[in-house]
């Protein structure tokens, strides 16, 4: 029965027991071309940088680094909140880098210290729960989903745990990927195995992966960054693996096997495709993601020094697709180069927002631009 409700809200996929793996031919045979526009922007009256976020239920936040603070506004743009926080002493509030709204409103923050925030309405500190181990992980994106809700739990990604470390080659096989904290008890325990379908939980050497996750009901969807997969599973059901779904992108670069531990070749000398963004809606799933750089590409214009680094949107295309309760797996669809990062996708209803890249398109502004976008069929 939960494999029969998990078909019907996620694409009437069908599952079955041959493979791990959705092949094209067991969705139904239909295509319908879609698009993705800007419908407006929104100014927010904020100086500074936005470095994570999350928009959800009508309302936005971001995370400002240099000032340590939280900015709350609304779908016109419109400033609802702002907390600048200390990082020692009472109302504490040490880098909050990653949100997310529960369904009923509540904001919790995640640190890259050993902290998870829950946040009053007005930003201000409800209370703190601190983990019993740091976090080992020094990178990352503050815009990929890292912390989700599932009924009293907050589930995040927090490797570190019993000092297991997330660089090593074969962290993702060896060790469970998540934290569960229970919010009444404080209490945590590790979740979720590396799905048999995904290439890392083999003894072999691949580039290393960025994780982020997304939960809908009581089905948690994980994702790699640079492995075109969705892994599927049950957290009602001892958080079983159910399946595999390949989202099918039409260029994914993937710079291979490595011959040996801790090779970096993407970023050196080509750019890997990557997941950019991963949203669960409750009509569907979105996948946000840039198809990489070659390497004759990626050489000839110097890509790998630092200063050439905002240049990369110039040569790779970034694309969403999207899974519809339709059983329809949408067309690509361009994202302009001018989009950072998108917030969030609640639903193939509503509109979204996403965060204007000020540098790419090489103007400064004393205030923080969003778009608001949607998808539609054409």
């Amino acid at each position: 029965m939960r494999r029969l409700i998990l078909a019907v809200l996620f694409g009437g996929i069908i599952l079955t027991s041959c493979s791990d793996d959705i092949a094209r031919e067991e969705r139904d045979d239909v295509s319908v071309d879609w698009e993705l526009v800007i419908l407006d922007s929104i100014q927010v009256d904020y100086l500074g940088v936005a470095r994570g976020g999350e928009f959800r239920n009508g309302k936005g936040v971001f995370f400002d680094f240099e000032r340590n603070s939280l900015v709350e506004f609304d779908e016109t743009g419109r400033i609802l909140n702002k907390q600048e926080y200390p990082k020692e002493g009472p109302g504490a509030v040490s880098y909050p880098t990653t949100q997310r709204y529960s369904k009923e409103g509540t904001l919790y923050a995640k640190s890259f210290l050993n902290m998870i925030y829950e946040l009053n309405a007005d930003l201000t500190l409800n209370r703190a729960i601190e983990f019993p181990f740091m976090s080992a992980s020094r990178d990352g994106s503050s815009f990929l989903r890292t912390i989700d809700i599932h009924n009293d739990n907050v589930i995040l990604w927090y490797p570190g745990r019993d000092g297991a470390d997330p660089y090593d080659p074969h962290f993702f096989k060896d060790n469970l990927l998540l934290e569960k904290i229970n919010l009444n008890t404080g209490e945590s325990e590790p979740i979720i195995e590396i799905a048999p379908s995904s290439r890392y939980s083999t003894d072999k050497y691949w580039e290393r992966p960025w994780l982020s996750f997304g939960v809908n009901q009581d089905f948690l969807f994980l994702n790699l960054s640079n492995e075109p997969k969705v892994f599927v599973y049950d957290l009602a059901n001892g958080n079983e693996f159910l399946h595999t779904i390949d989202f099918e992108p039409s260029k994914f670069m993937d710079n291979g096997e490595h011959s040996e531990p801790y090779q970096y070749v993407s970023g050196e000398t080509m750019k890997d495709g990557r997941i950019k963004g991963f949203y669960t809606l409750d009509d569907g799933l979105a996948i946000f993601y840039s198809e990489g750089i070659s390497g004759e590409i990626f050489q000839q214009n110097e890509l790998g020094n630092p200063e050439n680094f905002g240049k990369y949107p110039l040569f790779e295309r970034r694309m969403l697709k999207v899974w519809t309760k339709d059983s329809v797996l949408t067309n690509e669809m361009e994202v302009p180069g001018k989009v950072d990062a998108i917030l969030n996708i609640e639903s193939l209803t509503k509109p979204f927002y996403a965060l204007r890249d000020d540098d790419f398109i090489g103007e400064e502004h004393d205030f923080i631009t969003f778009y608001k976008m949607k998808i539609q069929p054409k």
